[in-house]
C-alpha cells in the first residue's frame, strides 16, 4: 500500500510538470521550418567522458596515494620511537629527549597532512573550474553561432528497468521528452575533449542545430 502511495505521489506532483513542458514545446515548435532556438546538453556525460579531466583526476589520485604511503610510513616511524620510549626510565635525560621529538614529529605531521589536504581540494577545485569554463565557453560559442537563446542542463541517461529507484529519478526529470535535434551534447564534448573516437559527429555546417548524438558512445 505504501509502495503504492509513492507512486501516487509522485504522479500527481508530475502533473504540473507535463503542463509546463507541454508549453514549453509549443512555445519551441518552430514555424516555417525554423531552426529551433532552444537546446539541450548533458554536463555530467561531458564531465565523464573528458580526457584531460580524466588525466587530472589520475593524476591527483597517485599523488594522493603517494602521500597515504609517505603519512603511513611516518606513523610507523612514531610507533617505533613509542616502542623505543618505553626502555627508557621515565624522567631520565634520554627519555625526556626522545619524547620531546616524538612530540615535535607528531605535531610536524599533523600540519603537513592539514597542508596536503588543502592543497589537494584547491587543484582539484582549480581543475573541475577550469574545465567548466572551458564547457561553458563552447556552449556559448555554439549557441551564439547557430541562433540558441537557452542551453538546458539535462540528463541522458537511460534508466535502469530493473531498478525501482532508477525509474523513480527518471520519472522525476524535468525534461520529459526532447527532439534529438535540439541535444547539443556530443558537439560540445567534441569540441573540448576531441579524442580519436570512431564515428565522431560533424558540426553543422549551416544555422540548424546537429541531429542527436550521432558517434557518441551507449550511455551506461
Amino acid at each position: 500500500m505504501k509502495q503504492f502511495l509513492s507512486w501516487a505521489t509522485l504522479v500527481a506532483a508530475l502533473a504540473s510538470m507535463h503542463f509546463t513542458a507541454s508549453r514549453a514545446a509549443a512555445q519551441q515548435r518552430p514555424a516555417g521550418g525554423a531552426p529551433p532556438t532552444i537546446a539541450l546538453i548533458d554536463l555530467q556525460y561531458i564531465f565523464s567522458q573528458h580526457i584531460k579531466l580524466k588525466q587530472m583526476e589520475a593524476e591527483l589520485r597517485r599523488d594522493v596515494e603517494a602521500a597515504e604511503n609517505e603519512l603511513r610510513a611516518n606513523n610507523q616511524q612514531l610507533r617505533k620511537m613509542m616502542e623505543q620510549l618505553e626502555g627508557y626510565n621515565r624522567g631520565s635525560p634520554e627519555y625526556k629527549q626522545l619524547e620531546e621529538d616524538i612530540t615535535k614529529r607528531n605535531a610536524d605531521l599533523q600540519i603537513q597532512v592539514k597542508i596536503q589536504k588543502r592543497d589537494f581540494y584547491e587543484r582539484e577545485a582549480k581543475g573541475l573550474y577550469a574545465v567548466y569554463k572551458e564547457v561553458m565557453d563552447q556552449v556559448q560559442h555554439y549557441a551564439e553561432k547557430h541562433g540558441i537563446v537557452m542551453v538546458i542542463q539535462f540528463d541522458g541517461e537511460t534508466p535502469d528497468e530493473t531498478d525501482s529507484n532508477s525509474i523513480k529519478t527518471e520519472i522525476m526529470k524535468p525534461v520529459v521528452y526532447h527532439s534529438k535535434a535540439i541535444d547539443i551534447t556530443p558537439f560540445i564534448l567534441d569540441a573540448v575533449s576531441p579524442p580519436a573516437r570512431p564515428n565522431r559527429p560533424t558540426p553543422p555546417l549551416t544555422n540548424r542545430p546537429p541531429q542527436g548524438r550521432i558517434g557518441v558512445p551507449t550511455k551506461r
